[in-house]
Formats: C-alpha cells, structure tokens, sequence
C-alpha cells in the first residue's frame, strides 16, 4: 500500500509499505486524515518521541475492509481513537489510560494513518452517523484534544483561548457547548481571526496591534477570565495566561513548548492561579467529541478548508510550514 512516510526530517515520501497484519483487529480503507500541529513538529524534527522513519497522521476516519470482532464489518464507517493504552498499569487502573505508562500512539508503536490501509482494534473505533461525512469524523479526534482541555470551564464562565487554529477555534466551540458566558480568542492571523469572528466568537483579538489584557480585562467583566486556555506554544502565551486570568482562575497549558521558556510566576502566586496540563484525551472525551460531531451540535465542517491527495502530503506540509493561510487542511489517502 501507499504511505506518506517521513524519511528524515523535513523530508516525506508517498512510497509503497508493506500492508497492515490486521490479526484479528479491524482493517480500514482510510478515507480522511487530518494534519495537526504534531505531524509538523514531526516533520520538522522537533516532535519528543515521533522520530523518522515514521508514517505520519493520528487524525482519521475510513471504511471497514475486513474485521475479526463482531462489532463492526465490512462497509461500516468509522473515526479512530488513536491511543492503545495497557489496561493494566497504574495509571490505567486509577481512570487515566491517556497517561498510560505503556500507551501506543500512531508514529510511536503503531503505523500513523497516513495510509492508504490502517489496522486498529475495534475498542478504539467509533461508528460515524449515516449523514457524517469521512472529514466530519476525522475531526473528531481534535475535537476531543477541545473537549478535554476545556474540562474546566463552568456554566457562567467567562473563557479566554490563546491561539486561533483548528484547536483554538474548537476549544473556543467546546467552551460555548459547556456554558460559558463569554469567550475570547486571540491570534496573530487575519485569517483565523476572521474565520473565528464568522463563528460568533465574542471577542477576536490580535494581540499585536490590541493591547490584549485591556481588552480581557473588559471582555471578562472586569476580573480576569474563570479559565485560559493556552492553545499556541508562542512563548508570550504563558505570560499572557497568568495576566488574563482571574484571582484563583485555572491557566490551561495544551501545545508542547518548542524550547524552555522563562516566565514571571508572581502572578500564580498573588492570585493563586492553577496552572494545569491537558494531554490528548480519555475515552470518555473521545465519546463526547464523537457526539458532539455526529449530532452536529458542533459542525466541524467549517473547520476543513481543504482536502488533497496523498501524493501531495510533502507540498502540503511545506505549504503549512510556510504559513498558509487554513484551519484544518485533510489528506484523503485514496486519491
């Protein structure tokens, strides 16, 4: 089968690879694939533990071929979960299988799914409604990362987002879905400002041409926002965060940072801030991101501005690092 394989970084090839053993597990015919902020770091080398040579893409959606469990057969249309916890460690055992001791992720003990054929076990996989589409179920999996790391946002609170991509722009939806009063987000891109203004985000903010915790502190109603989430690993952001957050407000922390950063951490103090992680998803987020996309109460259509074939996954790729303008660009691996 075709693959997009990332040979050494910066450097992708679409070249033949053997097909998946599926060995009882279900065989897909991937249909959509979507790239993140992590296929890039990948590409470019910077990713801690995806190293080439490595099939790229944890973002997708496809059509069973063959399945050895009940539960699915072939014609069915699914989108992937793409974490292999143990179910056995610590931390499995504890409710926590995304922080598995043992966890597979695609690029990291199982092929990415930049392919044109992906073996998974059925526990992973979550049917797709009649009327989603492959590219709908494909953002299923970022909707998730969304989901998660909004978990903090109550029903009145007010929510700032730094950073307006495809996970910006999804944790600003998922914060509405959770009742938030009021949501901000800041990007440096006319392009995802704009798109971001079209979905009826409350305040879109360049944070160089604005003063932006002026406009939070107005924004929030005066005291800082109950949550922010920090959804771009610029290295301003954390600073940013901790001046936008209320007294005792919670600072989200969502990209890997490239190099250490150095922060003032005075505010945390004098505020007692909560500074907390959020990493990839558990299950349950996974369940709820599938709902939320297979009802529609979040139209992820919006978000895919475009869909190429696997042949172009190297100009793709050049063509994001370069700054193109896109909030969610898909690879389909049968073109």
């Amino acid at each position: 089968m075709r693959a997009a394989v990332l040979e050494a970084p910066r450097q992708v090839s679409v070249t033949d690879v053997p097909d998946p053993d599926a060995d009882g597990d279900v065989l897909l015919r991937m249909r959509a694939v979507g790239l993140c902020g992590s296929d890039l770091h990948t590409w470019s080398g910077h990713h801690p533990f995806r190293k080439p040579p490595v099939v790229l893409g944890h973002e997708g959606a496809g059509e069973v071929v063959s399945s050895g469990d009940p539960r699915f057969g072939p014609g069915d249309r699914v989108a992937v979960l793409p974490a292999l916890s143990c179910w056995a460690c610590t931390r499995c055992e504890a409710g926590n299988p995304h922080l598995c001791v043992h966890k597979r992720v695609p690029g990291w003990g199982w092929p990415g799914m930049l392919s044109e054929y992906f073996a998974a076990p059925a526990r992973v996989l979550v049917p797709l409604g009649d009327e989603i589409g492959y590219d709908e179920g494909a953002m299923i999996e970022p909707v998730a990362v969304a989901w998660r790391s909004t978990s903090a946002v109550r029903a009145g609170d007010a929510v700032a987002v730094l950073g307006g991509g495809a996970i910006g722009g999804l944790a600003a939806a998922a914060s509405r879905h959770r009742g938030a009063r009021t949501v901000l987000v800041s990007d440096l891109k006319k392009h995802n400002r704009s798109f971001l203004a079209a979905q009826g985000v409350d305040h879109v903010v360049d944070p160089l041409s604005s003063d932006l915790v002026t406009i939070g502190t107005g924004a929030s109603g005066g005291d800082g926002f109950d949550v922010v989430v920090v959804a771009s690993g610029h290295p301003s952001c954390l600073a940013e965060a901790l001046a936008l957050s209320r007294p005792r407000g919670v600072v989200v922390l969502l990209p890997m940072f490239g190099d250490a950063i150095t922060v003032n951490l005075n505010p945390v103090v004098l505020k007692e801030v909560t500074i907390q992680g959020s990493t990839i998803y558990t299950p349950a987020d996974f369940a709820a991101a599938a709902h939320l996309v297979n009802t529609r109460a979040l139209d992820v259509r919006p978000y895919v501005t475009d869909t190429e074939p696997l042949s172009r996954t190297p100009e793709v790729l050049l063509a994001i690092d370069a700054g193109a303008d896109h909030l969610k660009t898909q690879i389909d691996p049968t073109r």
